[in-house]
């Protein structure tokens, strides 16, 4: 047992925190209550070496509080959570509690959590009726770290399961008076102990023996023989999954009772976090108060039916992105239209079995996470790149590099002296100003059909190309773009004391559009060539809050806009002095009397 030690206890007050004390007492452990984290932290003369936690912290569920005291840095190293519910208490777990704990306990089961806790390990139950294998086992995990206890049979094991659980089982299948399917099995049925990850470890290693575990509940399953290094990998694997990774939460809407543990009881096997409300107004409420991942709601309901449920969640900003799969016997073809009329995302058809639904619900979810995959990685590269990406992709020519020569007007933009200015801010600070700045300019470059290639530090890199749903050609609009750009600036400096300055060059020409990078590693879709490199040298030229036209694109729009020209100027790497013009308007009509 370990020596005397401090325990903190953050929750309201009531009579918990006398059921704590005495189950600590005993041991000679001091106990610090308060209402909230920091207050626990003020009071005690030296930070608690495990803080428990209440459900509820002032009105804020102590998973939440868990989370704002690891950002600011005051988070306990150990922390355990006292749960109403087995849902609750696994939710808690995969939020990172190193321990969660039913309540009503009893003091010894929290005494143990404390004192475990404070060492810093996690306990397996091994669980095998070969004392070879006991002596083989148990050395390679409590060198890994793990506390071990242990037992010779099912039955045995199944006791010391309900008198004190484990953080993790790791048992053999052949054994008397219960086998370890049979044991498995229990396990996963015991509420209390359902949460609790198994792993199977035998020398049977056939395929029907493999799904036979899986189908008790187990939660991996190794074929014996198993080497050191394997063993202690897939231990490390599925207890970082449990208490790190957190699946989606998933809402179970049904006035059946039947319905709503079946279908809530097989997605908590597969590891999501599953609430439940009894119709569709209920429904509503918790959707809108606690928005899930997914809602699994039946059609027939009172107060509020499931397409009205479907029709209102679309409707509230908090859940009109979440998928929705319906439970319903209405599969008739009208049916269907009307509900993916109304926003639904899929149904599944009565009656179903749990193997079904499961199927809908990570076929669903993982749609979605595509989905949000996509419309993410759309802010990271260019409108180009993902064009580029998909037709890769649809070709099924994965490792292909393409190239090809096009016409183009390419612009760069440059903030003068932003070096010099970020070294007097803070880094975030840097980011801030560039990134507001950068939202003036890009919607410019975007309302007029530019595809930014890249940011380069302060600077941005377009590409204009002739497109369909653009009457004006490449060259003009790209012009266009960069006298708006320097426009769009001049509204953002209106009220800063420090204005940006910016410099903006457009050049017209051919150039290479492709792939370039590796092959197999890591390759961008960019253009190259030397009308890309006179676009940026424009650029350096141009005159400071101006726009400077290379002769290529000038003879291009010439009949649109008001220009200087600039002569003489030298460009690096060119030897003969360049004429470019510096452009100081557009024309209301052009020559042929269009505007």
């Amino acid at each position: 047992m370990r020596g005397e030690m401090q325990v903190g206890l953050v929750t309201p007050p009531g009579v918990l925190g006398e059921f704590v004390h005495r189950a600590l007492e005993p041991a000679g452990h001091t106990l610090s209550i308060a209402g909230d984290l920091p207050s626990l932290l003020e009071q005690a003369d030296e930070p608690p070496a495990v803080v428990l936690f209440a459900p509820m912290v002032d009105g804020v569920s102590a998973v939440q509080v868990l989370e704002e005291a690891r950002g600011d840095g005051t988070a306990p190293e150990h922390a355990i959570y006292l749960g109403l519910d087995v849902a609750a208490c696994e939710d808690a777990r995969r939020a990172g509690f190193s321990r969660a704990i039913q309540l009503p306990f009893q003091g010894q089961d929290l005494l143990s959590a404390v004192e475990r806790s404070a060492e810093g390990k996690l306990r397996v139950l091994l669980v095998d009726d070969s004392d070879l294998i006991h002596r083989h086992t148990v050395p390679i995990l409590t060198g890994a770290g793990y506390e071990v206890t242990e037992a010779w049979d099912g039955q045995e094991a199944l006791g010391m399961l309900r008198e004190d659980p484990p953080d993790m089982l790791l048992t053999d299948v052949e054994m008397p008076k219960m086998n370890g399917y049979e044991l498995c099995l229990a396990v996963k049925e015991d509420e209390k102990l359902a949460s609790i990850p198994v792993v199977i470890c035998s020398s049977l290693g056939e395929a029907a023996d493999l799904e036979k575990g899986f189908d008790s509940g187990a939660d991996d399953y190794l074929v014996k023989p198993v080497v050191a290094e394997e063993l202690v990998s897939r231990l490390h694997a599925l207890l970082a999954s449990r208490m790190i990774a957190m699946r989606e939460r998933v809402l179970v809407v049904d006035d059946s009772a039947a319905i709503r543990h079946l279908v809530a009881d097989c997605l908590k096997r597969q590891g999501f976090r599953v609430n439940t409300a009894v119709d569709g107004q209920d429904g509503l409420n918790k959707a809108v108060a606690d928005p899930p991942d997914l809602v699994l709601t039946d059609y027939d309901m009172p107060r509020m039916t499931g397409f009205e449920l479907v029709v209102q969640l679309r409707r509230a900003v908090q859940t009109r992105d979440a998928p929705i799969v319906m439970l319903t016997a209405r599969d008739t073809k009208r049916d269907q239209a009307q509900m993916r009329a109304a926003g639904l995302t899929s149904y599944l058809v009565k009656p179903f079995t749990t193997d079904k639904c499961i199927a809908i619900v990570e076929r669903v979810l993982a749609e979605a996470r595509l989905t949000r995959y996509k419309q993410a990685s759309r802010l990271y590269i260019s409108e180009g790149a993902v064009a580029a990406a998909e037709a890769q992709a649809s070709s099924g020519e994965m490792y292909a590099v393409r190239a090809f020569e096009i016409d183009a007007t390419l612009l760069f933009s440059d903030i003068s002296g932003f070096t010099s200015m970020s070294s007097k801010m803070s880094p975030a600070e840097v980011v801030a100003i560039l990134n507001a700045s950068f939202d003036a300019l890009c919607v410019v470059i975007k309302d007029l059909g530019g595809d930014i290639d890249k940011f380069i530090g302060d600077a941005i890199m377009a590409v204009f190309e002739d497109r369909p749903e653009f009457d004006e050609p490449h060259a003009l609009r790209a012009a266009r773009a960069a006298w708006g750009m320097q426009r769009a600036l001049d509204d953002f400096n209106a009220d800063k004391e420090t204005p940006l300055v910016m410099r903006v060059g457009v050049n017209s020409g051919p150039i290479v559009r492709g792939d370039i990078g590796s092959k197999f590693v890591r390759r961008d879709y960019t253009c190259i060539g030397d009308t890309v490199n006179r676009a940026q040298r424009h650029e350096s030229k141009a005159p400071l809050g101006g726009v400077l036209l290379s002769a290529a694109n000038y003879a291009l729009v010439k009949d649109f806009v008001d220009v200087e020209e600039m002569g003489g100027i030298q460009l690096k790497g060119i030897t003969e002095p360049q004429t470019a013009y510096i452009l100081k308007g557009f024309k209301k009509t052009a020559p042929d009397g269009s505007r």
